[in-house]
């Protein structure tokens, strides 16, 4: 009989920064988070921010966001157990980790509105102290990124290229796309050329 994974509280950040390892057979496939721990079902808190529900009611993802990274959840030939969920909801969330074209989701299992904001802090807590206790720097919070990248964008008269955005910011390729593309989005910033970032 294959065994249950334990569900592992993490922050978003532990799951999307991690590095896929591929299993065969039967062995479930998992994530080893920046801290070395091996996750093949998580449990998070977070907030909805993005919801999509097929038409055909046969697909539906939400993206949740817990203040260090942003992951979706997706289910296939169904919308339950998400489909319902209002943005903004706070949920905790378990779910097994996938990987598909080089992006790391969840499959839910189990979903749980919160009503008590105050579970957000203690779970925030309690993450700090694990990530203590394993020696491990707890995940940075992503918006400590964005004023970095606003500063040497702004710094820089005739704009940045992605790569020299990189290379300055000392941050990974992923994270500063992530930045620069909610910058762009927002009109913060625009592309003048090609691959070329300058704030309006």
């Amino acid at each position: 009989m294959l065994e249950r994974s334990v569900a592992r509280k993490v922050a978003v950040a532990s799951v999307t920064r991690g590095t896929w390892e591929k299993q065969e057979g039967m062995t479930a496939s998992y994530v080893i988070t920046p801290g070395g721990e091996q996750v093949a079902r998580a449990r998070i808190l977070a907030t909805v921010v993005g919801k999509f529900v097929a038409e055909d009611q046969l697909f539906a993802s939400i993206t949740l966001d817990d203040g260090t990274d942003t992951i979706r959840a997706k289910v296939f030939k169904t919308t339950k157990p998400i489909g319902d969920l209002p943005l903004g909801a706070i949920v905790d969330l378990i779910g097994k980790v996938k990987e598909y074209n080089g992006e790391l989701y969840l499959i839910p299992e189990v979903v749980q509105v919160v009503e008590n904001p105050n579970l957000e802090l203690l779970r925030e807590l309690e993450l700090l102290a694990k990530g203590r206790a394993a020696g491990a720097a707890p995940a940075a919070p992503k918006n400590d990124l964005r004023p970095k990248l606003l500063q040497l964008i702004e710094q820089a008269k005739d704009g940045l290229t992605y790569d020299a955005l990189i290379q300055q910011s000392g941050s990974p390729e992923q994270e500063v796309e992530q930045v620069v593309n909610d910058l762009l989005g927002e009109g913060i910033c625009y592309e003048p050329t090609p691959g070329k970032i300058r704030k309006i």
